[in-house]
């Protein structure tokens, strides 16, 4: 084990290491102190104790490559100029019986556990880099609004309540609004807002180029895990740890050799063709010249007669239900713009090889899907047409850029100039949460800024089918984004019902 290998496993095992008046002092899980890590501890006593004698904020562990999604990510906040675009915040409500101090312990054994939450960005030439500081125990901030009025009880003029509560939603969006600088920061911020003895909230926001919506749902499972252990018995412990982000980075840099690279491009210049990148859509007005960057999200929820229709179609097709809603999506798309050919970026959660599973990371790849709502005859068909794309893009997986980077050219960025839009149907999210005396409901907090796309996504739940779509201010209207939505689940519910009726295209 070389100096740098013990640094870094050290780091993902909740290894404390502390150096006083010149003796190296450690302390860890027993299951973790084996014979092999007590002899490397003592065999680099001397080099330890050099670099705990550092500045302990910039202690790093290791360093290696940014992966090809977190380069794109890189680029995409670059393009945007507006980093809190790609904040992904949520808020945990807890109402019950809260332990603050398991608590505390399992938000720091996360930031302990995974290498992604202590990442800094660095450059060396034109070469970006990830450096993964060493862990630092910091308490869990807390906003205290117990001594205000309870929450449930209003006074003479009925405002009390009210007023509690705009505090408690500020107090969330000073955690979650604010711009992560890459370079000198953690990519993670958190607070514990008490409302009432018996109600706070957890607010947590990670930056983008740290996870994805399958990373959030292991975040959320470690974080139960470990309020348990703590609440149990004082310590988090979350079992063997997981693979990290830099695993990953490293990984990725070997696993295409160049004759796959070169035939996998080639499936994506024979799927792409000469069809369109981006769309020409009937916004409400010119994309102005001074850009306010802002962006609001309307919400919404698929109708059960809709969404049953819709996974009934996908059995019968041999598809996915991602599938029959993208196909939906292509065909509302073809009809506003007026195109028969749409091409729509489909993120894939892209969790492989399954060491990858339980990381931390931003792995998702941002697959170019163009439809040809032209070429069906009936919707029946347009399912089929894009269920067999979408597999195989799947099959021939590559970096989003690199797909790009044949029409675009090597200035061509992250994506291509114009209008996209993305397409997400969020099965890997699972945000449930399951803490001992407590109840949980897990809300996301998106931030106001525009992140240069149409956002359009459905999250599948046991019993429903939400939706929601993220649009820019400058270029379109509340009510043209709410007339959207309500086209395509009129479009959707209706070609379920009749996926053989002859189709018409635009």
């Amino acid at each position: 084990m070389t100096f740098d290998e013990l640094l870094e496993y050290v780091a993902v095992r909740d290894v404390r290491l502390t150096g006083v008046d010149g003796t190296l002092r450690y302390d860890a899980p027993a299951t973790v102190m084996t014979p092999d890590l007590v002899a490397a501890l003592r065999s680099y006593r001397d080099e330890l104790s050099r670099w705990l004698a550092g500045p302990a904020d910039g202690r790093e562990v290791t360093r290696a490559p940014l992966s090809a999604q977190q380069d794109r990510m890189v680029q995409n906040v670059e393009r945007t100029g507006n980093s809190s675009g790609w904040n992904v915040g949520l808020r945990l409500e807890l109402v019950g019986d809260l332990d603050v101090a398991a608590l505390d312990a399992a938000v720091d054994g996360l930031l302990a556990r995974h290498h992604a939450l202590r990442a800094r960005l660095g450059r060396d030439g034109d070469d970006r880099f990830q450096r993964i500081i060493a862990h630092r125990p910091v308490p869990l901030p807390v906003v205290d609004l117990t001594g205000l009025a309870p929450t449930g009880v209003r006074d003479a003029d009925g405002e009390a309540a009210e007023q509690k509560r705009a505090r408690a939603e500020a107090a969330c969006r000073a955690v979650v609004e604010p711009a992560f600088a890459l370079a000198d920061e953690a990519p993670v911020r958190y607070a514990l807002i008490r409302l009432d003895p018996g109600e706070s909230w957890l607010v947590l926001v990670v930056h983008h180029i740290a996870c994805d919506g399958w990373a959030i749902s292991v975040l959320l499972r470690d974080l139960a895990a470990g309020y348990r252990s703590a609440h149990a018995v004082g310590t988090a412990d979350f079992g063997a740890p997981a693979a990290q982000c830099t695993d990953y980075a490293r990984w990725q840099r070997d696993q295409w050799d160049e004759p796959t690279r070169r035939r996998r491009l080639a499936h994506w210049a024979a799927h792409l063709g000469d069809g369109p990148l981006t769309l020409d859509l009937p916004f409400d007005g010119p994309a102005p010249d001074r850009p306010t960057g802002r962006a609001a999200t309307h919400r919404f929820e698929i109708p059960e007669r809709v969404r049953l229709a819709a996974e009934a179609l996908a059995r019968s097709r041999g598809a996915t239900v991602n599938a029959v809603t993208a196909a939906a999506m292509a065909l509302l798309l073809a009809r506003l713009s007026g195109t028969r050919d749409v091409t729509l970026s489909v993120p894939h959660a892209n969790r492989s090889p399954r060491a990858y599973e339980e990381s931390v990371a931003v792995m998702t790849t941002a697959l170019p899907l163009r439809i040809r709502t032209g070429a069906a005859a009936t919707f029946g068909e347009l399912v089929e047409q894009t269920a067999d794309s979408l597999f195989a893009g799947i099959d021939n997986l590559l970096p989003t850029a690199w797909i790009y980077g044949q029409f675009l050219g090597p200035a061509g960025g992250a994506m291509p100039p114009g209008v996209m839009v993305s397409f997400a149907f969020q099965n890997t999210l699972d945000m449930r949460l399951d803490l001992p005396d407590l109840t949980v409901r897990v809300h996301d907090v998106p931030t106001d800024a525009e992140r240069g796309a149409l956002m359009f996504g459905l999250v599948p739940h046991p019993d429903r089918l939400d939706g929601y779509l993220e649009y820019p201010l400058d270029r379109l209207t509340d009510a043209t984004a709410r007339d959207w939505v309500a086209r395509y689940v009129d479009l959707l519910g209706d070609a379920c019902v009749h996926p053989d009726r002859p189709l018409r295209a635009t």
